[in-house]
């Protein structure tokens, strides 16, 4: 007679699910860190276009030319398109993709997307996430999104 019951010495069959969690945890990580590269990949083309003339600088100029759009994101990422006549205020991104895409279809937008330049005017206090969200919205839509600013030193 043991002073230890039979049924606790026997070994219970188990399965150890240690090995697969850190096989999934591993997967999370390489996939995680797919989504991340691609996108760095995506963002490197984001060109900055200065407005103002310095040394040895070429700036895009706001000229009226019809391949040069304007909007602007304000203090309270607010979107406004701006033209020549009259700023529209755009209350979402989907309004701003439409517009581009009829803009287009009709024919005031060259038909090479390329040659069209979207100038984001950012308040220095906007949110990165609707400066992030407008420039994706007008890429996917096959526009470039160039963001400019103007130093402080006037």
């Amino acid at each position: 007679m043991s002073l230890i019951p039979d049924e606790k010495i026997k070994t219970s069959p188990t399965f150890n699910l240690a090995p697969m969690i850190d096989f999934l945890f591993l997967m999370l990580a390489f996939f995680a860190t797919i989504a991340v590269s691609r996108t760095t990949l995506y963002d490197t083309y984001l060109k900055l276009a200065q407005l103002k003339t310095e040394k040895n600088a070429k700036p895009i100029s706001i000229s009226s030319k019809p391949y040069q759009i304007n909007i602007s994101i304000n203090k309270d990422n607010k979107y406004t398109w701006i033209s020549d006549v009259q700023n529209y205020p755009m209350e979402s991104l989907a309004k701003i993709q439409k517009e581009l895409l009829y803009q287009y279809n009709v024919g005031i937008l060259p038909k090479d997307k390329s040659l069209t330049h979207v100038l984001l005017h950012i308040d220095k206090t906007a949110s990165w996430e609707a400066i992030s969200k407008l420039i994706f919205a007008i890429r996917e839509d096959g526009f470039e999104a160039f963001p400019i600013y103007e130093s402080d030193n006037t």
